[in-house]
């Protein structure tokens, strides 16, 4: 969570593995965040490279982490973590993470009730770029996010990820304190 170097910013943004998540790369090195909400943790790998890249907004002690998966109930075949795995690397990189298990489409409600609207949503599947209000979780996204908020997603697990226009998603706007 440290400041890069204009070199590390160089080969971050063009030369990182997978090429995939490049848009996300790109974000989190240009904006600072307070939050996140991550749908589909996989095996853990996003979740690292994002401590390496993350810039904690001001005035904010502790990044919350929210991160939604099958973990154990995961599809065989899928790379996944335990809840238990998950729990113990996301400590390990410094967040304070709360893992919620379960099908995406079930757990952004108790998500939406219970933690509110986060700055950075990363949708790995379940949501169609080119319409993200529609389906289960599009559904949910005036909860999930407010009007600064940021979601990067892609339709199928695994697709390269897409910045989404905030203007097609009607979010609410953020109320200030």
């Amino acid at each position: 969570m440290s400041r890069l170097s204009w070199f590390q910013k160089i080969y971050w943004t063009r030369f990182s593995k997978p090429v995939q998540e490049r848009p996300l790369v790109r974000y989190l090195i240009d904006h600072p965040v307070a939050s996140i909400l991550e749908i589909g943790i996989g095996d853990g790998a996003r979740l690292a490279r994002i401590a390496k890249l993350v810039q904690v907004s001001a005035g904010t002690e502790q990044l919350r982490y929210i991160g939604i998966d099958e973990f154990e109930g995961s599809p065989a075949g899928r790379a996944h973590m335990t809840l238990k795995q998950a729990h113990q690397r996301a400590t390990h990189l410094g967040f304070k993470a709360s893992l919620i298990p379960g099908s995406p489409s079930q757990a952004v409600t108790r998500v939406a009730h219970k933690f509110g609207a986060s700055d950075l949503l990363i949708i790995d599947g379940g949501i169609d770029p080119a319409n993200p209000t529609a389906g289960p979780i599009g559904s949910w996204l005036n909860r999930l996010a407010h009007s600064t908020s940021t979601v990067i997603a892609c339709q199928e697990p695994g697709q390269p990820l897409v910045v989404i226009d905030s203007n097609r998603l009607e979010l609410p706007l953020v109320k200030a304190a």
